[in-house]
């Protein structure tokens, strides 16, 4: 996600299509909207079902993230254990559904220790250190931080809405990010990693997630007042951002565009999820806190 179209790694524009689809830096508009409103479907719809379904749908996702980033890391060669990834994943989503904090430590715990093991089981292996290094980074990044989700959505109180406060506040910045950084935005924050991010995007994608937040979520129920739901913005909304830079960075160094491509109009998994994965730990605390 980002606040205005990046560049290919080359720095060069994607060429029109030959069959006058309209695109947007390189995108096919309409197929990504309505990749957009299936996901947003699916998103809501398990939301609003059970815990368990969504935890299920968070569950998937994880698992397609893995799959394609294993495939674009072996273009640039590097070796995630996408099996071991997964694995762990799933023990943290669910460990988190049923144990919560403990839950994601096994997970947590599954994944280094499995990492280790099939190095060591591996008799051809290579780069173990790199090898090892990615697969943790990756489990951590996908699925410690999707764990947190599951514990959103497990709250004995409003759960659903908690979820849907967080993923709106990393949406509200993005969309906002990106208006206000065509209309006002000149000065750049990190040019070398996504060079069309302004502060003045950044800083107009924070104040509305901060104005919407405040306005809409005291509307459903008492859980939340405009001031904790204005912090749960801001928050969000700084951790999204710096989980779409992050993302930016690593793609950057790889010298890829996208990390994955199962998602017509939109990359891969992770394309549409960085910003989103950072802000549910950041999400989580806020309302432990305040809430």
């Amino acid at each position: 996600m980002s606040d205005a179209t990046e560049p290919t790694p080359e720095g060069t524009p994607a060429p029109a299509p030959a069959d006058g689809r309209r695109m947007v830096g390189g995108r096919n508009l309409p197929l990504a909207i309505g990749v957009g409103v299936v996901l947003a479907g699916l998103f809501v719809g398990s939301l609003l079902w059970h815990p368990m379904a969504f935890a299920a749908v968070v569950a998937g996702l994880t698992v397609i993230a893995y799959f394609e980033a294993g495939r674009v890391l072996r273009t640039v060669d590097l070796h995630l254990e996408v099996a071991v990834a997964i694995v762990a994943t799933l023990v943290m989503l669910f460990g988190a559904y049923q144990a919560g904090h403990a839950g994601q430590a096994v997970g947590v715990a599954v994944l280094l220790l499995g990492g280790i093991l099939s190095q060591l089981s591996d008799s051809r292996r290579l780069d173990v250190v790199r090898t090892l290094s990615v697969t943790a980074l990756f489990g951590l990044w996908v699925g410690f931080l999707a764990s947190f989700a599951v514990l959103l959505v497990n709250r004995p109180s409003q759960g659903a809405l908690v979820v849907f406060a967080v993923v709106a506040a990393a949406i509200f910045t993005d969309v906002g990010g990106y208006a206000f950084g065509v209309a006002i935005g000149r000065h750049k924050i990190a040019p070398s990693v996504s060079p069309n991010k302004t502060w003045e995007g950044f800083l107009g994608g924070v104040l509305t997630a901060v104005v919407l937040l405040a306005l809409l979520l005291p509307r459903f129920g008492e859980l939340f007042t405009p001031a904790t739901a204005a912090v749960l913005g801001a928050a969000c909304g700084v951790a999204s951002f710096v989980g779409d830079l992050a993302e930016s960075m690593f793609k950057r160094d790889l010298g890829v565009k996208d990390l994955g491509d199962v998602l017509p109009g939109h990359g891969g998994v992770l394309d549409r999820v960085d910003g989103i994965l950072l802000a549910l730990p950041v999400g989580y605390y806020v309302v432990e806190l305040l809430v």
